[in-house]
């Protein structure tokens, strides 16, 4: 082996490690404001050059496996084209409509955060070797961020890890995301180590669905290996169901009647039963948990005979950021705001909107706004086109695919009632990290299907 094959090896092994790192740290809330704006009615990750570690750490896994692949000469597989085509046209709006948005500067930062994530899925789809080569560190992932949010559930407040990033969690006070219950009591929502209950929500439930699947395909899975996959599903159900985020929940469910179908349809009979009965273990968990919780969850769900005041406030809130967001796509339809740029814009349609500047919970909308109505359809395209490909290509049903197109189901369902899929790094990695994985396990498909 000469030197130069050698170099190439040790640095594509340290991409590795960086990127299983990566995973494990994914729903962190650990970041720093490098470049920060004057005080506004903004928070500062909407309009400060906000860098995440999962940032940090998805820079680093490029710039050594781009290192690598120079060294050692290997071409890069660019995906299906159907995928590949709506990443490069967002990827070009986000820089071709940088002089054109309201905030150049903070444009400049959301297409290097885009150009970065795209460049991240691609990294996945050429170098993670199956869902089984992940398993490890999502399983750190969610054992770490499940053990912490019922931690946090249990005790009504922090756990005392401030060193990671914990929030002062405090049901109290006013900012500190809760549920409040038809006798007000309020209930604090979990966070875990992330930026909200909603984020850790869809973190966990993307994460159950890729576990479910490293170990349910793999014939050689030890008996051991499988019960202590089940455990971590059973303790990041019970997580889930403390975020009381009903977008994740939507989500989760959406994944594990996806990843099922797609097994059975396609008979793979003992990944499929696999399947079933970790799936049905997560449900159990989920409901033996929310029986003591049944007063929140009622009242999180809409079910609760009276609307409490801070969920009304919850749907409002809603419903005005996207009136607001698509004002700014009626009056930008062709550039949009700019990447990362629309908080910046709603702030400048309406200065005394009566609730955060935050993107429509909304993604196809967030997009439009940043990028133009062409850019919402690109983002809409990207979203249909593994369905697309599962529909035409009819590939052989793998216990890999299938828990791949579970979690994208999981991101399809999020994405309608979230913004931070496509806004903020633990969110937007996750969603970039998804659309890899899948794309991995449709080309691991193909192959074993000798196409």
């Amino acid at each position: 082996m000469t030197d130069r094959a050698r170099l190439a090896r040790w640095l594509a092994l340290a991409a590795r490690l960086t990127f299983a790192l990566l995973i494990v740290i994914l729903p962190f809330r650990a970041r720093a404001d490098v470049l920060p704006h004057p005080a506004s009615s903004l928070p500062a990750v909407l309009s400060d050059l906000v860098i995440y570690a999962v940032d940090v750490l998805g820079l680093a896994t490029l710039a050594l496996w781009l290192l690598a692949r120079v060294l050692d000469r290997r071409p890069i597989d660019p995906g299906p084209r159907l995928l590949r085509l709506p990443v490069l046209v967002l990827v070009g709006l986000a820089w071709v409509t940088i002089p054109f948005g309201i905030e150049p500067a903070v444009s400049v930062a959301g297409a290097i955060r885009l150009t970065a994530g795209a460049a991240l899925a691609l990294y996945v789809l050429n170098e993670v070797e199956g869902l089984g080569s992940v398993a490890v560190p999502l399983g750190l992932m969610l054992a770490l961020q499940a053990a912490v949010a019922i931690g946090q559930a249990a005790t009504g407040g922090p756990v005392g890890l401030p060193w990671l990033g914990e929030l002062d969690l405090d049901p109290t006070a006013a900012g500190t995301s809760v549920v409040t219950t038809a006798d007000g009591t309020r209930v604090l929502r979990a966070y875990g180590l992330s930026t909200h209950p909603n984020v850790l929500g869809g973190i966990l439930a993307c994460g159950v669905v890729l576990l479910m699947g490293a170990a349910t395909g793999a014939a050689t899975t030890s008996r051991g290996a499988r019960l202590a996959q089940a455990g971590v599903v059973a303790l990041a159900a019970a997580a889930l169901l403390a975020t009381f985020s009903r977008g994740a929940w939507l989500g989760g469910l959406a994944g594990l009647a996806v990843g099922l179908a797609m097994l059975v349809l396609g008979g793979a009979r003992l990944p499929a039963r696999r399947w079933l009965v970790t799936a049905g273990l997560a449900l159990a968990v989920f409901a033996a948990a929310g029986w003591p919780a049944r007063d929140s969850v009622m009242a999180r769900t809409g079910l609760a005979p009276v609307v409490t005041p801070t969920e009304q406030r919850s749907i409002d809130e809603r419903l005005e950021q996207i009136r607001l967001g698509w004002r700014v796509v009626q009056e930008r339809p062709i550039t949009g705001a700019g990447a990362s740029a629309l908080p910046i814009a709603m702030r400048a349609l309406e200065p005394d909107f009566p609730y955060s500047f935050y993107a429509p919970h909304l993604v196809v909308l967030a997009v439009a706004g940043e990028l133009g109505i062409v850019g919402g359809l690109a983002y809409a395209w990207l979203v249909a086109a593994p369905w697309v490909l599962l529909a035409r290509g009819r590939p052989r049903p793998t216990a890999e695919l299938a828990a791949a197109s579970a979690a994208l189901a999981v991101l399809t369902v999020v994405s309608l009632f979230d913004d931070y899929p496509w806004v903020g790094g633990p969110g937007r990695t996750l969603g970039w990290l998804v659309i890899g994985l899948w794309a991995m396990a449709w080309r691991r498909s193909l192959r074993s299907s000798g196409r």
